[in-house]
């Protein structure tokens, strides 16, 4: 004989599903937290280094990588609200993650200059550019606009391609490259406690690295 469950049980048990679709809920909102954070602090970033040119050139990864990531739409959103036209001056093939180390192809960083010449800055989404001997001869910091790379492990709803720290640095000192985010909180920025919200969020997570003076 099969019993029914009393009204009490099934009142009780709707309140329990409901309590943990809600933690679910806000689990998620919180994993998405950072990425958003990190778009919008990029964004005020090109911005400034831009200056008066209103256009800002990405690279993102092509369509076998995912669907556009939490960090790119906040930076879309928060760039378009600033008075910028966002283009994407390549989609790029970074390879199976499955079969080697994903990256951004030197033949797809130059691509990707050359249509942009006449933007303020270029973005990437897809970490610093691999290059290789006497790849960087074909740049200087007068040459193109400045470059702002995102190198963390994710970047939301899709992976990121975090590069080696040794490779940004070098990058970054040949000034091919202007600013690069990477993991790690800032303790730093979270002592001085100048920022808002955001600042916060992200100095929690993330950290800027620039050229050495």
């Amino acid at each position: 004989m099969t019993l029914a469950p009393s009204p009490k049980a099934v009142s009780g048990l709707a309140v329990l599903l409901l309590a943990f679709a809600g933690c679910s809920s806000k689990e998620g909102q919180a994993l998405l937290q950072p990425p958003q954070a990190l778009g919008l602090v990029l964004a005020s970033q090109a911005a400034r280094a831009a200056g008066t040119k209103k256009q800002v050139a990405l690279i993102t990864p092509d369509a076998s990588w995912g669907p556009a990531s939490t960090a790119e739409e906040a930076f879309r959103s928060a760039m378009k609200k600033q008075g910028f036209s966002v283009v994407t001056a390549k989609s790029a093939n970074l390879g199976d993650p499955m079969h080697g180390r994903p990256g951004l192809k030197a033949a797809d960083f130059f691509e990707a200059l050359e249509k942009s010449a006449d933007a303020g800055a270029v973005v990437s989404f897809v970490g610093a550019p691999l290059l290789g001997p006497g790849d960087d001869a074909r740049l200087s910091s007068g040459q193109h606009p400045p470059v702002l790379v995102v190198a963390t492990m994710t970047l939301g709803t899709v992976p990121g391609v975090a590069n080696d720290r040794l490779l940004l640095a070098n990058l970054l000192e040949a000034k091919i490259i202007q600013l690069a985010i990477v993991d790690g909180e800032d303790p730093e920025v979270l002592k001085a406690g100048h920022g808002d919200a955001t600042q916060e969020l992200f100095a929690r997570n993330y950290r800027i690295l620039r050229p050495p003076n």
